[in-house]
């Protein structure tokens, strides 16, 4: 739409994003995706920022395979670590290496935050399978749905990122594994292991704060990696 100046193009996004029709909100995300990664020249930079935090707010609320393609769409590119931050848990594993590289180069020094390894099993051991995700989130500080999204992960990915964003030691990180998807078989476990070693604790730890930071409650979701 070109023949829009970008205020007015932001002032219908927005209402289109209080659009209650379905569909709204995924055309509201592609459209504002598109503009992102194809700025218009006559655009000032300094109107990037208000269509930024329009689509980390709207993406919220697209399906999760919706969310995928667009960090999909978005990784490599330059575009604020919070936008990509709110994409990862839907993420292909690929994509999640990339963001997680990207938290890495951001991080500012600060110490890890460290978990009572010991309790964190105990915990796990002893919670009914619909348990689970209230004692990942009361263990590592972040929203239920997080927790959720993390244990609806089936590559482990998000688990793993948590448990390296607290400094869990490997042996932990793979009795967690165990304890919550306990059906795994081996080439499944071993492929969780993997995962762990290949996340850099820098990046996890930024990323970690970052879910920490999330509003209670801000409906975050996982599909099968």
């Amino acid at each position: 739409m070109p023949s829009l100046s970008p205020r007015e193009r932001l002032t219908r996004l927005v209402h289109l994003a209080g659009d209650p029709a379905a569909g709204s909100q995924e055309e509201l995300t592609n459209e504002v995706a598109d503009l992102l990664l194809n700025w218009p020249q006559n655009y000032p930079a300094a109107m990037r920022e208000p269509f930024e935090a329009l689509l980390e707010k709207a993406i919220c609320d697209i399906e999760p395979d919706a969310r995928a393609l667009l960090a999909k769409r978005f990784a490599g590119r330059n575009l604020p670590l919070s936008l990509l931050n709110a994409l990862f848990l839907d993420a292909t594993p690929e994509v999640k290496s990339e963001i997680l590289s990207r938290n890495a180069a951001s991080q500012t020094e600060s110490p890890p935050r460290l978990i009572d390894e010991r309790a964190l099993l105990a915990a796990a051991r002893a919670a009914e399978p619909d348990q689970l995700a209230d004692v990942i989130a009361a263990c590592f500080s972040v929203s239920g749905s997080i927790a959720a999204a993390t244990l609806a992960d089936t590559s482990a990915y998000n688990l793993a990122t948590l448990c390296k964003g607290v400094c869990l030691s490997r042996a932990a990180y793979s009795a967690l594994a165990v304890l919550t998807e306990p059906a795994a078989s081996y080439g499944e476990s071993y492929r969780r292991l993997t995962a762990y070693d290949a996340i850099p604790e820098a990046g996890a730890r930024t990323l970690l704060r970052f879910w920490q930071s999330e509003r209670p409650g801000k409906p975050v979701s996982a599909q099968a990696a």
